[in-house]
C-alpha cells in the first residue's frame, strides 16, 4: 500500500499515545516504549480509572478514558490500540480521522468488512494502520524466510502449523468467550497468529479452497475451542491449520514446519535440513533461543520497526493491507466450519 505523508523528522521523537492498558501494554509496550529514544509516551487511556490512574502516575503521564480528550490533549503522532477486538475499528477511524497514525494489536477488526473500511480510512486519511503481528517480527522468522525466499528448500508443496494452549492455561478473561466483542474463538486468538505467519512466508499466493472443522467439545464454550482448517493455494501448496484451547498435555505446544522439494524446516526450534549431495544435512543457522526471549523481542523489534517507518527509513512490514488479506482467510474459514462444506473463493465473484 503506498501511502503519502509528510515522514516524522528523524531528529524528533515519536510521540505515542496507548489506549488499552490490560496485559500486553503493562508488560510488554509502556515499558519498551519507555525505553526506546525514538519513541515519546505522551498519554494512555482506559476505561478502569483505578487501572488508569495507577500506570498514569508510574509513567508520569497524562491518562484519559476516552481517545478524545487523549487525542484532543496530547497531540501525538501515533495511537498503539490494545483494547478488545469490538473496539479497533471505531478507535482507529477516531485516531485517523485526527491525524494520527495506528498501530493495532491483533486481530485486527473481527472480520473481512471491519478490516476493508480500516484499510480504506487509511488511505482516505493518508496515515499507516500498523498491525502488531508479533511472529513477523521474531529473529528466527526472518531467518527462515529468507530461506524460503532464496528457495533453499526447493518448492514448498506443504505447510502445517498449529498452536494449542493446555486447559488449565485458557485464559479466563470474560470477553474472549463473546463472539459479538472478539469475532470467534480460538481462531481469532491463537490461530491467526499461525495463518498470518505461514501465509505471509508463502507470499499470500490466492487460495483456491478451504475446508475446516470447529469444536465446542474440549471447553464449551460459547466459541469454538478447537479448529482445523485445511487451506489450498492456487499454485498447489497445501497448508494444515490447528488449534486449541484445550489441549490434554503438560505444556502448550506451537509449531510450523514446512516441507519442500530438497529440504524442510521447523519452527519452535528453528531448524533446516536440506539435502545436500544427495545427503540430508543439518543446517540450522542458530540455536534457538527460549520462547519467552523471543517474544520480548519480537515486542520490541516491531516497535522498533514502525518507529522506522514512521520516520521514513523503512518500508512497513505489517500493514492493515496484509491483515485484510488474512481477515479475508479467517472469513473463509468460518464460513466453510459454519456450513459445514468445502468453500471456494471463487463463489463470490458469481454472486
Amino acid at each position: 500500500m503506498n501511502i503519502s505523508f509528510t515522514n516524522i523528522p528523524i531528529d524528533r521523537k515519536i510521540r505515542i499515545g496507548v489506549v488499552g492498558l490490560g496485559g500486553a501494554s503493562q508488560i510488554y509496550h509502556l515499558p519498551l516504549i519507555k525505553e526506546m529514544d525514538e519513541l515519546e509516551l505522551v498519554g494512555i487511556s482506559d476505561l478502569e480509572q483505578y487501572k488508569l490512574g495507577l500506570l498514569s502516575r508510574k509513567y508520569n503521564v497524562p491518562g484519559f478514558v476516552d481517545i478524545e480528550n487523549l487525542l484532543k490533549q496530547t497531540s501525538p503522532d501515533v495511537i498503539l490500540i490494545a483494547t478488545p477486538p469490538i473496539s479497533h475499528l471505531p478507535l482507529s477511524l477516531t485516531a485517523l480521522a485526527a491525524g494520527a497514525h495506528v498501530i493495532v494489536e491483533k486481530p485486527v477488526t473481527r472480520n473481512y468488512s471491519e478490516a476493508n473500511r480500516l484499510y480504506k480510512a487509511s488511505i482516505k486519511n493518508n496515515r499507516h494502520v500498523f498491525v502488531a503481528m508479533k511472529h513477523r517480527f521474531r529473529t528466527d522468522v526472518t531467518v527462515l524466510r529468507n530461506f524460503l525466499n532464496a528457495e533453499e528448500l526447493g518448492n514448498v508443496w506443504r505447510v502445517r502449523a498449529g498452536w494449542s494452549k493446555k486447559t488449565s492455561n485458557w485464559s479466563r478473561v470474560p470477553w474472549l468467550d463473546n463472539e459479538k466483542i472478539t469475532g470467534g474463538g480460538v481462531l481469532m486468538d491463537l490461530g491467526i497468529e499461525m495463518l498470518d505467519l505461514v501465509h505471509w512466508m508463502l507470499g499470500t499466493p490466492p487460495i483456491k479452497r478451504v475446508c475446516a472443522c470447529m469444536h465446542h467439545e474440549a471447553l464449551r464454550r460459547n466459541v469454538e475451542d478447537t479448529i482445523t482448517a485445511s487451506i489450498v493455494y492456487e499454485n498447489g501448496v497445501t497448508f494444515m491449520l490447528d488449534c486449541s484451547w484445550g489441549l490434554f498435555s503438560e505444556s502448550d505446544v506451537s509449531y510450523a514446519y514446512f516441507e519442500g522439494t530438497s529440504g524442510s524446516a521447523q519452527l519452535n526450534p528453528l531448524t533446516v535440513f536440506k539435502t545436500i549431495q544427495g545427503e540430508l544435512v543439518n543446517v540450522s543457522p542458530v540455536k534457538s533461543s527460549d520462547p519467552l526471549g523471543l517474544l520480548k523481542a519480537s515486542f520490541e523489534a516491531q516497535l522498533f520497526h514502525f518507529a522506522k517507518v514512521l520516520h521514513g527509513e523503512e518500508s512497513p512490514k505489517s500493514t492493515i493491507e496484509d491483515s485484510r488479506e488474512t481477515m479475508k482467510v479467517v472469513d473463509y474459514i468460518y464460513t466453510s466450519a459454519r456450513e459445514g462444506r468445502e468453500f471456494r473463493p471463487d463463489e463470490e465473484s458469481k454472486h
